[in-house]
């Protein structure tokens, strides 16, 4: 559960980006108010020590301040030790990192907004991936580029390069990835003589979902569970959002500027349309328990890769199947990455130490420390798990079939109104109406970038 804030934590902070890149405040604050009602920023930046064991000589050319984030002690021991293994190599370059813990809401988006205030980022931060557009677009980080070279580039799973560009230049690398698998209690699956597919080219369809699901609910447990706990934000569009990419939609123009004809479009509405269904034939409910999946009370669950860690602590016979489709097949994508900031003096070295931070062995150390899929093609390859049933099923949508969220500076403004809409199906709402209400408000924040 605590993993789910690696997909959180941008909100406020490009929430604030997106007020401070324009001249209109009015728009600003009303869209805000959806996300979670507080945005309090003071010229204070609040990070904590990082107790690393290599000292500098003072003999360094480039100091580096570095922020790093994390949600458990296991994450941020790995860093200390890949920070220290850097600080060892280099003898011209040293690093000092804080790190900000994750609390699931705003630590870490606060302290990055009172840094902005007070014109005090790091040298390198840690950003939530769907947001490098907003920190591109407000002039944040700057592009890394020249200092990556065609054959390290290749290196990273394409998701990766994916939710790091921004019109056409790289911005941020990041150590791990995310995907959402279709988790299953495998007894009860046994029960009802369902079988679960084991690979990419099984996977079940919508139709085979719905199916199952129905087959699966009893008086006393639901068929799936979507976690809808999670609240009405980020969750909703990154584990919903490829239905609409599955079947053959997109939340907004391959070129971002616009959302009506998208966001609206039929294979979006049929989507939406879809879960209204689920919801309609009573197979998963808008309030589920925190453990329903791992306490045997859905069969099925859409989760991210910490529901496999939470269902094995709970000691449940579960399995792993690939996110259903409808005509590509596709799956969520996108986790906390690197960027180099405007602030710093020596990108150069501050792009070494974001090499350094997602090289294989970073990613395999990252990957066991944090549960999450690591970024390197070959860190894959060397993690025996994951050449494996269940954990291929989660290396096979990394590799193949893994779609970033939109790159956009309209971003937050975006997921929200998606994350309302699929809400709003959950709810038996007439889709087509709530999402023409958001249209328009996404339209009115898209000309907000207009040049």
């Amino acid at each position: 559960m605590k993993k789910l804030s690696y997909l959180l934590t941008g909100v406020l902070v490009v929430l604030m980006l997106a007020a401070c890149s324009s001249d209109s405040s009015a728009n600003s604050e009303e869209d805000s108010s959806g996300s979670s009602g507080e945005n309090q920023t003071s010229d204070t930046v609040e990070t904590g020590s990082v107790d690393t064991s290599v000292e500098a000589t003072g003999d360094e050319d480039v100091l580096l301040d570095f922020w790093i984030h994390q949600t458990g002690e296991d994450e941020t021991n790995a860093y200390i030790e890949l920070i220290d293994a850097f600080n060892k190599e280099h003898d011209d370059i040293h690093v000092n990192a804080e790190v900000i813990i994750d609390d699931g809401a705003s630590a870490y988006s606060d302290s990055i907004n009172a840094a902005l205030v007070a014109g005090n980022l790091p040298d390198v931060m840690a950003v939530d991936g769907p947001y490098v557009s907003s920190f591109a677009e407000a002039g944040v980080i700057q592009p890394i580029d020249k200092y990556i070279d065609k054959e390290t580039k290749s290196q990273y799973v394409d998701s990766i390069i994916q939710q790091g560009t921004y019109n056409g230049k790289l911005y941020s690398l990041g150590a791990m990835e995310a995907s959402v698998m279709l988790y299953y209690n495998k007894d009860l699956l046994d029960e009802a003589g369902i079988e679960p597919a084991d690979s990419i080219e099984g996977a079940w369809t919508w139709d085979e979902l719905m199916e199952n699901s129905k087959k699966l609910t009893t008086e006393d447990r639901y068929g799936l569970n979507l976690f809808m706990n999670y609240g009405v934000g980020e969750w909703l569009t990154f584990m919903g959002a490829p239905l609409v990419w599955s079947n053959g939609g997109a939340l907004i123009s391959e070129d971002g500027t616009k959302v009506d004809g998208y966001l609206n479009s039929p294979e979006t509405i049929e989507a939406l349309n879809y879960v209204k269904d689920l919801f309609a034939e009573g197979v998963v409910t808008d309030s589920p328990g925190e453990m329903q999946f791992e306490e045997g009370n859905a069969a099925l669950a859409l989760g991210g890769p910490w529901i496999a860690v939470s269902a094995e602590d709970a000691g449940l016979n579960w399995g792993m199947m690939p996110y259903p489709y409808k005509d590509e097949k596709v799956s969520p994508s996108g986790s906390m990455a690197y960027a180099v900031t405007n602030n710093t003096e020596n990108p150069e070295a501050a792009v070494e130490l974001m090499k350094w931070m997602t090289n294989e062995e970073a990613t395999i150390k990252i990957s066991k420390a944090t549960g999450m899929p690591p970024a390197q093609k070959s860190a894959f390859e060397n993690m025996e798990k994951f050449n494996e049933l269940p954990w291929s099923i989660m290396k096979e949508q990394v590799i193949q079939t893994a779609h970033a969220r939109p790159a956009t500076p309209a971003y937050p403004v975006l997921t929200d109104a998606f994350a309302q809409s699929f809400h709003a199906a959950s709810l038996g709402e007439d889709v087509e109406s709530v999402v023409e209400q958001q249209v328009q408000r996404v339209e009115r924040e898209l000309k907000r970038f207009e040049e």
